[in-house]
């Protein structure tokens, strides 16, 4: 019997600020109610601090649509950069692109969760 390994398509070129994100040392992961990827890929586009008007979700309860924001930076928070992963069923099934943040707007975005930096 023969096994072939699939290969992965290749991923867009990296980008500066996605170069940035992986070579951060640091992650934290948070998740957001569903809403369809055009809505807010506009809200973020509009303004960044539209962040703080989507909704938290329990993991738990809502499995089967969930956004997962993906925080990247560096122990002093001098540089934070944020993601939005779409998962549906637990398996990542888009994203959108990188965006750079303040450590205020991230501060704010860890008390809709009741967590502190």
């Amino acid at each position: 019997m023969l096994f072939f390994k699939k290969k992965k398509e290749q991923e867009h070129a990296d980008t500066p600020i996605k170069a940035k994100a992986k070579s951060l040392p640091m992650t934290k992961k948070v998740q957001f109610c569903y809403i369809k990827p055009s809505e807010l890929s506009e809200l973020i586009g509009s303004d960044i601090n539209a962040v703080l008007t989507l909704e938290p979700v329990n993991y738990y309860a809502e499995k089967n649509r969930y956004w997962l924001c993906v925080f990247y930076y560096n122990e002093d928070y001098s540089e934070i950069i944020m993601r939005f992963e779409l998962y549906e069923n637990d398996r990542k099934t888009s994203a959108l692109d990188y965006y750079e943040i303040s450590k205020e707007l991230y501060a704010k975005i860890l008390l809709k969760f009741g967590q502190r930096i």
